[in-house]
């Protein structure tokens, strides 16, 4: 794996563990009368940050994913060269 999509890896997941605290302090301070206001009855503030947080964590898994499938498909490869190599 390239260390570019492991930067992206980690980008994703630690925005994600951001978003989730952020959400939780949301839900929290939600109940202050200054914070309070952006609690809105339809659709809180709280849940707009906490889908953002399972968005960025689908954002990892996938980064992760297809950099796997890109190692499965690349191990035959190598199995078949090392077989082939001649041996002293």
């Amino acid at each position: 794996m390239s260390s570019v999509k492991r930067n992206w890896i980690a980008v994703f997941y630690w925005l994600g563990v951001a978003m989730t605290v952020g959400c939780f302090a949301l839900v929290v301070a939600g109940n202050t009368e200054l914070f309070g206001r952006f609690e809105h009855r339809g659709f809180p503030l709280s849940w707009i940050v906490g889908c953002a947080a399972v968005v960025a964590f689908l954002a990892a898994e996938a980064c992760g994913s297809v950099s796997s499938q890109e190692q499965e498909s690349e191990a035959p490869l190598r199995a078949e060269l090392r077989q082939a190599s001649p041996v002293a």
